[in-house]
């Protein structure tokens, strides 16, 4: 095996060393490369409508299909 140094993308996943010692992930650059690919890079950004009244919580409730070691093969092959 060969040590290549730093990795720099992973997956399509841009990594952001930063200066306190963190990393940040972006998808910036493959978003761009994607929509150069199909002529949609001159398009202008837009916002997504958010409620900040609204308070997200996580789901404490486990669906009894991820409880099934299958659910993801049923899944892909449908």
């Amino acid at each position: 095996m060969k040590d290549l140094g730093e990795a720099y993308v992973i997956f399509n996943i841009k990594l952001v060393k930063e200066t306190n010692g963190g990393v940040t992930l972006t998808l910036f650059h493959y978003v761009e490369r994607v929509l150069n690919r199909f002529v949609y890079s001159d398009y202008k950004p837009v916002s997504t409508p958010y409620d900040a009244s609204v308070i997200l919580r996580k789901n404490k409730i486990i669906m009894r299909d991820q409880l099934r070691s299958d659910y993801w093969f049923i899944v892909v092959i449908s």
